[in-house]
């Protein structure tokens, strides 16, 4: 509530006559006026500039004028004047009311005769003109405030009328658009819509107009350098006076959250689809083993010249072109092993660009820029190349026509706030990988489909759709990431972030020979899948060891317990039903603590495989396997297992 206690200056020469105005007001029943006095307008000046404690800016001036009219006039025209925002009531006699006209017109609240004044009069001209002041500083303190608020916000707001002609912004809108005020209101809206949200646009403004229901929507933008901007915006009709005004709109740059929205969906569908391509790896590889194992079979069983033998190897090509997709799926899905090593990139790149020449057509200028100070990662070279490989294989396939390939390398140290968390790459110490090529480039929904198993804008016949699936699970798998940027028409880059390791290299390990030979052990196969299993079995039996077979865990150990001889190995697989393999071999050293385990799996779990990495004292036999493989992995698990004793 507003207090009704005022504080009056009075200016006046005449002691009586400022006398008894102070009496009149002194006299208010409602109100209390405090009054102070002085007898002119220069010295009440000086007072206030010197900062008299005693005389602070007043609620009102009551001036009397006399001879001092026109000094007055220029008073209320300074607008330097500290007493220029203060209300002024002016008194005049009778014979100088034109000057009083002049006062009033210079931005006096009220002038009174002083011949007709009285108490009344004097109090409700006082009152009145400090009120007013008082809601005039009040509008003037949220107008203050709204401006502060319409210009500091961080998101953008707008107006436009009805047309769509942009007719104000604030500042956010000036840094989110890229376009200063003065040339955003010469705008229309609806140019500056991105074209493809044209009809959406037209839509909002003819809900809006029509003053139909409208929830907050999103439209993208086009800033003033071109690039898009997407909006999260709510608008609505004001009117005025009943009738239709202008639009009135917040908007909130959402660009890089959706991005990163997408990202994350991205992600978790890639790692559904990893999921799901590892099972199927799993399914494919017990079922390639049977196949490629009955062609070995058949193939010695055949003589040389028999015409069956060329269908049996097309049996074979088959079979070795499935293991090489099912390979892909794992690397996918990140379910391969992998034997990581401390290397340098560069040497990879270097003796990967030999290969690299005879993949590239002649049309297309390659070029590398291998930074000589580059870091150390912790990488399977041979999965490495291949990325390169991959990455190279589709830049050439996006220039037909020629075109440039680069190949770069770089050390990178991402700071807490670096721009890349958009990308998900988290702060840190990497090596950077670079493949930019100038070819066609792709679209958005492309890009966000590349790393998918079996998408691929190649002609049906001219590829699997692996290539680049391959590529993210070996990065992924690598503990890296990986990042495209690409524009149709104007080209690609690939970026993968390895992280850079401050270890010496890997030495290179002289590779021990072992001699493949047949064996007089016993060994204890278990293996879900019948037909692998019989395989399996029949393939050692063949080479002179004595095998024993289990179709599950449990009755493994069942075996285990019962068989009265010495148990050599333990070959399993490593997922199966009701008991896999990790808990069996548990199991298994509690009643044979002596028997060595020889792992078999087209799909290794995180019990076996931590990253792709071996856990220590861990073989694994990798599916589809070869009747060599086999027995070369069996040899060497039991010779290993002599050596140990």
């Amino acid at each position: 509530m507003q207090s009704k206690c005022y504080q009056i200056l009075l200016i006046g020469e005449d002691p009586s006559r400022t006398q008894t105005y102070t009496q009149m007001l002194q006299e208010a029943e409602d109100a209390s006026f405090e009054v102070a006095k002085e007898t002119n307008w220069q010295s009440t000046l000086e007072r206030l500039a010197m900062g008299a404690p005693d005389l602070p800016l007043p609620d009102a001036i009551l001036w009397e004028l006399a001879a001092s009219g026109s000094a007055a006039l220029a008073l209320l025209k300074d607008s330097a004047s500290p007493l220029w925002s203060v209300p002024f009531v002016v008194l005049v006699p009778e014979n100088q009311k034109p000057l009083g006209e002049q006062m009033l017109q210079a931005g006096a609240n009220e002038c009174l005769v002083i011949e007709a004044l009285n108490r009344d009069l004097l109090q409700r001209a006082l009152r009145y003109a400090i009120e007013r002041n008082r809601s005039e500083n009040s509008v003037r303190q949220w107008e203050r405030r709204f401006e502060d608020l319409f210009e500091n916000t961080k998101d953008i707001l707008f107006t436009v009328d009805l047309e769509g002609n942009v007719t104000s912004v604030n500042k956010a809108a000036e840094e989110i658009m890229g376009w200063p005020r003065n040339e955003a209101l010469q705008k229309n809206i609806k140019c500056l819509v991105a074209p493809e949200h044209t009809v959406l646009c037209n839509e909002v403004m003819r809900r809006i107009v029509s003053e139909e229901p409208l929830q907050h929507f999103e439209i993208a933008m086009l800033r003033k350098d071109g690039r898009k901007v997407l909006l999260e915006a709510n608008a609505r009709l004001i009117r005025s006076n009943g009738k239709k005004d202008y639009v009135q709109g917040i908007a909130r740059d959402v660009t890089e959250r959706r991005q990163l929205e997408n990202m994350v969906r991205q992600s978790q569908k890639l790692e559904a689809i990893g999921r799901l391509s590892g099972g199927l790896a799993h399914d494919f590889n017990n079922l390639l083993c049977v196949i490629n194992g009955h062609t070995e079979l058949l193939t010695e069983a055949l003589q040389p010249d028999d015409p069956a033998v060329r269908s049996v190897t097309q049996i074979r090509k088959a079979a070795d072109s499935a293991a090489a997709l099912t390979r892909q799926l794992l690397a996918f899905s990140r379910r391969q092993v992998f034997h990581p090593q401390i290397v340098d990139l560069n040497a990879i790149v270097t003796e990967t660009e030999r290969l690299l020449a005879r993949l590239i057509d002649e049309h297309i200028e390659f070029y590398t820029a291998l930074d000589p100070a580059l870091g150390r990662v912790m990488v399977d070279p041979v999965q490495v190349e291949q990325v390169i490989i991959n990455l190279v294989l589709n830049a050439r396939d996006a220039m037909p026509q020629g075109g440039k390939l680069t190949i770069e390398t770089s050390n990178l140290d991402l700071e807490e706030d670096h721009q890349l968390k958009l990308s998900q790459i988290p702060s840190g110490k990497y090596v950077l990988l670079s493949l930019t090529d100038t070819g066609c480039g792709m679209n958005e929904e492309t890009q966000n489909r590349i790393f998918e198993p079996f998408y691929t804008t190649k002609e049906m016949g001219k590829g699997t759709g692996l290539g680049l699936a391959t590529v993210y699970g070996i990065v992924k798998q690598s503990g890296g990431y990986i990042w495209v940027y690409s524009e149709e028409g104007r080209g690609t880059t690939f970026k993968v972030y390895l992280p850079r390791v401050a270890r010496p290299l890997t030495e290179a390990r002289p590779s021990r020979h072992i001699e493949i030979s047949k064996g007089a052990e016993t060994i204890l196969v278990v293996e879900d899948a019948e037909p692998l299993r019989a395989l399996t079995k029949e393939f050692l039996a063949a080479s002179g060891y004595t095998i024993l077979d289990a179709a599950n865990g449990d009755e493994a150990l069942r075996i285990a317990k019962s068989y009265a001889g010495t148990i050599d190995l333990l070959l399993t697989d490593v997922v199966m039903p009701r008991m896999s393999g990790k808990p069996l071999v548990e199991q298994m050293a509690e009643i044979r603590p002596h028997t060595r385990v020889l792992y078999m799996s087209g799909y290794p779990n995180d019990g076996i495989v931590q990253a792709g990495i071996l856990a220590n004292g861990v073989a694994l036999l990798e599916k589809p396997f070869t009747r060599e493989l086999l027995s070369k992995r069996v040899r060497q698990a039991l010779d290993e297992a002599a050596l140990a004793t």
